[in-house]
């Protein structure tokens, strides 16, 4: 079984995919509603796990702009910034979500996709609390 925690096992997933993008589960379109009922165009949000998804590219071209997207790997990482450079204000980091230096509070809203849409499509909450 593959170790989804280790960057280097993702780095190399990446480096086989260069060029490619995938969602899991559900699209922005899909997800688009509920989003947008959610959250203020103008909230800062953070993508963890962001991987090479194209969730956060569409919601920035639907009027989100202060998206930081963070991942384990440096390899996706730079893909993804040189696939958006036509969109300025989104941010690409690598990271891990669990050692993060930003203040508490920086950010109004944290997505984990692939958390947020099998609760979306398996127990359709509209809200998930920690």
């Amino acid at each position: 079984m593959p170790n989804y925690g280790d960057p280097r096992y993702w780095d190399e997933r990446y480096k086989q995919q260069n060029q490619t993008t995938f969602d899991w589960l559900e699209n922005y379109h899909t997800l688009r509603p509920l989003l947008t009922h959610l959250m203020d165009k103008q909230h800062k949000i953070l993508n963890i796990g962001c991987g090479n998804a194209e969730l956060t590219e569409d919601m920035y071209d639907d009027g989100f702009k202060q998206i930081w997207n963070m991942d384990i790997s440096d390899v996706v990482i730079d893909q993804m910034r040189m696939r958006n450079l036509h969109r300025p204000e989104m941010k690409w980091e690598t990271g891990d979500c669990l050692k993060m230096d930003y203040e508490d509070d920086f950010f109004d809203v944290v997505i984990d996709k692939s958390r947020f849409t099998y609760n979306y499509r398996y127990s359709r909450c509209n809200t998930v609390w920690r």
